[in-house]
C-alpha cells in the first residue's frame, strides 16, 4: 500500500515515513488494502515492513492497542457492480457529468467503511470469510426482494445469487447487517414485500433493521424499464402496512425492525414519528429518521442560541421541497424569534434531475444558483451538507466556492450543528 500522507507528530512521522513509501507487510502478512492495514495495525506490538527508496526497512513498533500510525493511503480499487437495476441512480444521470458519477460500485469494503449499500450478488466465500475474520461490521445490504424471480428482475441478473445463505453465514458469525428495500409499485410491494420482510426477520437479532424507501425516478430514463412512481395515496397505504409490521416486531423483539423512510411520511401528509420509534436511528443517512434526528438535535441546541444579535443579520436557508414545510415551521420559525435575526427559506426545484425529485441530497449547484441569483439573500446562504461531497462539491461539479463567488455571498454547508449559523454570521 502506497503512503500518500503522514500526519505531523504521529508514530509514522517519528519513524520517518513519507509520501511514496510502500507498506509491504505487517507482522509478516501481506497488506492488500486499508482494511488489512487497520486490522493488522491494531495490536500493541507491530512489525512493519516498508519499501523505502527501493530498500526494505523493518520497524519494530510498541504502541497502545488501536493507536493509529497517522498514515494516509491512496484510494482502494473499487469493485464494479455487474447488476442492472432499473432504478439505479447511476443510470438516471444526465450526460456530461464527471466520470465517477457513472461508476456503479458494489464493494463490501465500502459498505463497512462508508455505509454504502451493496447487494452481495458478487460476494464470494473468500469475501465472506474475510468479513467474519476481520469482523467488518456493520454491513449495509440492498435486498429489495428475497423471491428469486423478483430479485432477478430488480437486479437485472439471470442467476440465483443465494442471498439468504449469505445472510445466514454472516449473521450466524456475529456480523451486524442493516438492509434496505427500494419499493417499486406492482413489483415488490404487497405479498412480495411481506415475504421479504419475514425472510429477513429470520436473521434477527444480528440482521438489525429493514428500511423501506420509495423508488426514485429522474427525468433521465431513456431506454430504461418503465417503473411506476409512489403516489401520495400509495404512500399512505404503504405506511399503514409497514406500521402494522413494525408493531408486530416491536411486541416480539422490543424494536420496530421495519422502518419507513421520511419521504413516505411527507408524501402521505403524515407527521414524523417520535424519536423512540427509530430505536437506534440505524439508517438515518438513508433518509430514515433523518428529519426527526435533525429536529432532536435542534431542540437540544436551542439553549445555546443567543437571545439577540448585536447587529441585524439576515440569512437564506436552502431546502428541497420534501422537508421544506418542517424546516420552515420547526427551525426557521424558531430562529426568527431571535432579536435582530431574520431567516428566509428558499425551496429549490430540481430542474437538473426533474421535478419528481424532492430530496436535498440531489440538489445541484446550477439549480441553486439559477433560483437564488435574483433573490435578496441577506448576509449569508446556508446549504444542507448532504448536497455536497466532501463539504465542497455538488453532483454537477459546481463547488461551494464557485456558488459563493457567483452569488457574491458567503455560502456555508450546514449539518446538524445549528449554533454554527451564528458563528458564521459573526465571522
Amino acid at each position: 500500500m502506497k503512503i500518500t500522507g503522514v500526519e505531523n507528530d504521529s508514530i509514522g512521522f517519528d519513524l520517518g515515513l513519507k509520501s511514496g513509501d510502500d507498506i509491504a507487510r505487517i507482522n509478516g502478512q501481506n497488506v492488500r488494502d486499508i482494511l488489512d492495514f487497520r486490522y493488522l495495525i491494531a495490536e500493541e506490538d507491530v512489525e512493519l515492513e516498508v519499501l523505502k527508496d527501493g530498500q526494505k526497512i523493518l520497524f519494530e513498533i510498541e504502541k497502545d492497542y488501536d493507536d493509529d500510525l497517522g498514515l494516509e493511503f491512496e484510494d482502494i480499487q473499487i469493485r464494479y457492480c455487474g447488476n442492472d437495476c432499473p432504478f439505479c441512480f447511476v443510470d438516471q444521470n444526465p450526460a456530461g457529468m464527471r466520470a465517477s458519477m457513472y461508476f456503479r460500485d458494489e464493494d463490501f469494503r465500502l459498505s463497512f467503511l462508508s455505509g454504502h449499500y451493496v447487494t452481495l450478488t458478487n460476494l464470494s466465500k473468500r469475501d465472506m470469510d474475510r468479513i467474519v475474520f476481520q469482523q467488518l461490521s456493520p454491513i449495509f445490504v440492498s435486498v429489495h426482494a428475497t423471491e428469486t424471480e423478483v430479485r432477478k428482475l430488480l437486479f437485472g441478473i439471470d442467476f440465483e445469487d443465494r442471498l439468504l445463505p449469505k445472510l445466514e453465514f454472516l449473521t450466524s458469525n456475529n456480523i451486524e447487517i442493516h438492509t434496505q428495500i427500494v419499493l417499486c409499485p406492482e413489483i415488490n410491494d404487497g405479498q412480495v414485500l411481506k415475504n421479504t420482510i419475514w425472510d429477513l426477520a429470520k436473521f434477527l437479532p444480528n440482521l438489525r433493521s429493514v428500511s423501506v424507501v420509495p423508488v426514485g425516478l429522474t427525468k433521465h430514463r431513456s431506454g430504461l424499464k418503465k417503473l411506476n412512481p409512489v403516489t401520495p395515496d400509495l404512500a399512505r397505504k404503504y405506511l399503514e402496512t409497514l406500521h402494522e409490521y413494525a408493531n408486530e416486531f416491536k411486541m416480539k423483539s422490543g424494536e420496530n425492525f421495519v422502518y419507513a423512510s421520511d419521504e413516505f411520511y411527507i408524501m402521505a401528509g403524515e407527521p414524523m414519528p417520535e424519536a423512540d420509534n427509530y430505536d437506534g436511528f440505524y439508517q438515518k443517512e438513508n433518509g430514515v429518521g433523518l428529519v426527526r434526528f435533525m429536529l432532536e438535535e435542534f431542540a437540544q441546541q436551542k439553549t445555546y442560541f443567543p437571545e439577540r444579535l448585536k447587529h441585524s443579520k439576515t440569512a437564506t436557508f436552502v431546502s428541497a421541497k420534501l422537508a421544506s414545510g418542517i424546516i420552515q415551521d420547526e427551525i426557521i420559525g424558531y430562529l426568527n424569534k431571535i432579536e435582530n435575526f431574520t431567516g428566509k427559506l428558499s425551496i429549490i426545484k430540481n430542474d437538473f434531475y426533474g421535478h419528481s425529485i424532492h430530496v436535498t441530497g440531489l440538489l445541484t449547484g446550477q439549480d441553486i444558483y439559477a433560483q437564488l441569483k435574483d433573490q435578496d439573500l441577506g448576509d449569508a446562504v446556508f446549504l444542507p451538507e448532504n448536497c455536497l461531497k466532501d463539504n465542497s462539491i455538488f453532483l454537477d461539479d459546481w463547488t461551494i466556492t464557485e456558488l459563493s463567488d457567483k452569488l457574491n455571498r458567503p455560502v456555508y454547508s450546514l449539518g446538524n450543528e445549528f449554533t454554527q449559523i451564528f458563528e458564521k454570521l459573526q465571522d
